[in-house]
């Protein structure tokens, strides 16, 4: 197949971290033996790209006989809809959907004029119908190195506790605010505890953060299904984290992380007792990851591109 990726979440030299999660479905569609193009959409830098967008998806798909148009993230969705002729296939991530606002508004007009709708949670699947595909992870990536190794490579002291928090901290939906508190309180038990807050760094070398930690910390207000917990858990780094997205689903049948309360009191005690196992004893849980191993995720969207693409024929022969 040739799929058109149309997203405004895609790595690049400025943003080396933003949205990986589709950077790398889209090299493993590669992998599968399909062509994937991508137009990245920066936002960020002004709204009118989204229109800029919106002509080079209108171009691409004219000139182009794309099977699969897949955009990523609900306004993206908005450029993508002027595609020629290929059916369209979008992917709610989170924010999109769970906060309020003019986004969210438009994201709930938006989403009908799609073929097929991917969200990546059931929270999200409460508030649009989709079908839920939570994003993978590429285990041959994220796996654990030895710890005393990641710390030498990467500089850190050898015996501090290090709490990572792999989100940018001005983005206040992250919570960084919670995160250095419930740290700040675990300190004043007489733990030795860092904050580390980890962004725009590349995919590749985020394995080498997640094994050189004790714990990392997620404190958002909102996530859809928090790639970076799967993350950390496939390095075997427990995780302490609020009740947000698939979080609970994430999470469930490991032993050594912990679902806390949005509070500082809660994070704090969950982070210590985390954090004191993870000296005195091990933690395993990247076998549980196998069940988001990005392989099997790109086969169930490989499954949708096929199910819209045999109703376009159907409904064409009709």
């Amino acid at each position: 197949m040739r799929i058109l990726f149309v997203t405004n979440m895609y790595p690049s030299a400025e943003r080396p971290a933003w949205g990986t999660f589709v950077w790398q479905q889209a090299q493993q569609l590669r992998q599968f033996g399909h062509t994937v193009d991508v137009v990245h959409i920066l936002g960020f830098r002004s709204k009118l790209n989204y229109l800029k967008g919106a002509v080079e998806v209108l171009e691409r798909t004219r000139r182009t006989a794309y099977d699969i148009v897949h955009a990523h993230y609900g306004l993206s969705a908005f450029p993508a809809c002027f595609r020629v002729r290929p059916p369209l296939v979008i992917t709610l991530h989170g924010s999109d959907v769970l906060g309020g606002g003019l986004e969210s508004f438009l994201i709930r007009v938006i989403w009908r004029f799609a073929d097929s709708v991917i969200v990546v949670s059931e929270e999200m699947r409460r508030r649009i119908p989709g079908i839920v595909i939570p994003c993978g992870v590429d285990l041959n990536v994220f796996r654990p190195y030895d710890r005393a190794e990641a710390r030498s490579r990467l500089g850190w002291p050898p015996h501090k506790y290090v709490v990572l928090f792999p989100f940018d901290p001005a983005r206040l939906v992250k919570r960084y605010d919670l995160a250095k508190a419930a740290v700040e309180q675990v300190t004043q038990t007489g733990l030795d505890v860092e904050l580390v807050a980890i962004c725009d760094v590349e995919n590749r070398e985020m394995p080498w953060y997640y094994s050189a930690a004790d714990a990392m910390i997620l404190c958002s207000d909102r996530e859809g299904s928090p790639t970076a917990v799967k993350e950390a858990l496939a390095c075997n780094l427990p995780v302490v984290a609020t009740d947000v997205g698939d979080v609970r689903e994430i999470l469930r049948g490991i032993e050594g992380s912990r679902i806390s309360k949005q509070e500082i009191s809660d994070l704090g005690r969950n982070l210590r007792e985390v954090l004191h196992a993870s000296r005195n004893g091990s933690f395993e849980a990247r076998a549980e990851m196998m069940r988001y191993d990005q392989g099997y995720t790109i086969r169930k969207i490989l499954g949708v591109y096929k199910h819209v693409l045999r109703a376009r024929e159907r409904k064409q022969s009709a």
